[in-house]
């Protein structure tokens, strides 16, 4: 089965990339034909093996989006026509997907917080709506993701698919020197709804008994009034010297960190329609058996098995994001039972198993044309 893929980037940079790549590879891996169709401006590509045309430009979200759908559409039409299935790997391109299909089964993957930025916008929201209402299938990577598109609209299409993650990608020969100082690790783009602004007050608070710590937030910088404000909340609670901003590190910088790292932090929190869809960098720092710290209400829920793989505490709450961070660094037996339990998780949730339930519905789909 050849099947068409729309999504911005093929990149391990950001969580729309890592989604498209994971899947991608696990689909071919298993025999079927990818095509995928790319933004005209992703730059980095980390998915070679597979044919891709970097020919889309309706990522765009202004009032001449439904024109630029439309040359897509023209532009693109004839290299898709022996597709049997499309699927918009992410939710801004699902009306060029809508169009593409005509007899053809496609399916659209809902992340999160863009789902419900799109339906609130006039023209582009309803021509997203009808795509999603005519999609075969909705997958949505969370069920507080399903929840939050169903505050919009009532869709009886959709169905939770959780993210999976490259298990082996996040291994390594070399054996790590243990360090002195305690490691913590974040990684995501710099964007209020990440929550940093919690967790580096949170960290402060554990200086009392851990002097000797540094803090690692790793993700893009773009928003900079926000990068601002954590800059000066690192100054007001005298951790300059604690927490280090890294943006556009190498993958094998990256993977060296987690499994530097005595725990990962990421507390998201929810803001209007912004929220964490689920959470893959979780399962990331589980695959490099690390202990993880996320929040309640959100995705994160569902990367994290409060007690198992990793802590949950409350949004919002600075008190007992600290208490959890000490509860992991005071407590090895504690520690050492999580990152266990964290790899058993990552394994269970790597793309190798999770892509059969997408493989299912595509096979269902096509046999009923």
């Amino acid at each position: 089965m050849k099947i068409c893929f729309l999504t911005n980037e093929l990149s391990f940079k950001h969580g729309w990339g890592r989604y498209s790549i994971g899947l991608i590879k696990a689909l071919a891996l298993k025999g079927y034909q990818p095509l995928v169709l790319l933004d005209k401006t992703s730059q980095e590509n980390d998915l070679k093996e597979v044919k891709s045309y970097k020919l889309l430009s309706s990522l765009r979200n202004d009032f001449l989006k439904p024109i630029f759908i439309w040359q897509d559409y023209l532009r693109v039409k004839k290299i898709v026509r022996d597709c049997q299935v499309i699927h918009s790997l992410i939710e801004p391109y699902a009306p060029l997907a809508n169009l593409l299909a005509k007899n053809r089964p496609f399916f659209i993957t809902a992340h999160g917080t863009y789902t419900s930025l799109l339906f609130d916008k006039l023209l582009i929201g309803w021509l997203t709506k009808k795509s999603f209402k005519k999609a075969n299938k909705i997958f949505c990577i969370s069920k507080f993701t399903q929840k939050e598109v169903f505050k919009k609209i009532d869709f009886r299409n959709t169905l939770v698919i959780n993210n999976g993650v490259d298990y082996n990608k996040w291994q390594i020969d070399k054996k790590q020197i243990p360090l002195k100082e305690k490691i913590i690790l974040g990684v995501g783009a710099l964007k209020p709804r990440k929550g940093y602004h919690i967790s580096i007050p949170a960290i402060a608070k554990i200086r009392g008994k851990y002097s000797d710590f540094k803090y690692y937030i790793i993700g893009d910088q773009s928003d900079k009034n926000y990068f601002k404000q954590l800059k000066n909340l690192v100054k007001k609670n005298s951790l300059k010297e604690k927490v280090i901003f890294l943006e556009k590190i190498s993958d094998e910088d990256l993977v060296n960190l987690y499994h530097r790292a005595d725990l990962f932090l990421l507390t998201p929190v929810n803001i209007n329609s912004n929220f964490e869809g689920f959470g893959l960098v979780y399962l990331e720092a589980n695959a490099c058996g690390k202990p993880v710290i996320g929040t309640y209400d959100c995705g994160a829920e569902e990367a994290i098995i409060d007690g198992f793989n990793g802590l949950l505490v409350p949004q919002n709450d600075i008190k007992k994001t600290s208490q959890a961070i000490l509860n992991i660094l005071d407590n090895s037996r504690l520690a050492e039972e999580l990152s266990q339990n964290g790899l058993k998780q990552a394994q269970k949730m790597d793309w190798s198993n999770i892509v059969g339930q997408y493989i299912q519905i595509y096979e269902d789909f096509y046999k009923k044309l």
